[in-house]
């Protein structure tokens, strides 16, 4: 059941973060300090990161529990 849990949270948080950070780049690029381009590739390398991070460190709980 925690294993739901942890898994349903990590979606949604995931999911939250995309949004938010698709919402920032956007006003960066309606602004003019960012590229569009970039703001794709900065938002898909910060979602790897978060959710490789995520993945770890949940996996790091399961075995020290």
């Amino acid at each position: 059941m925690k294993k739901l849990i942890l898994k349903i949270m990590s979606e949604k948080v995931e999911g939250l973060l995309r949004h938010v950070l698709t919402f920032l780049g956007g006003y960066l690029v309606t602004s003019g300090v960012i590229d569009e381009s970039i703001l794709m590739e900065v938002v898909g390398a910060i979602t790897t990161i978060v959710g490789f991070a995520w993945s770890f460190i949940s996996k790091d709980k399961e075995v020290s529990e």
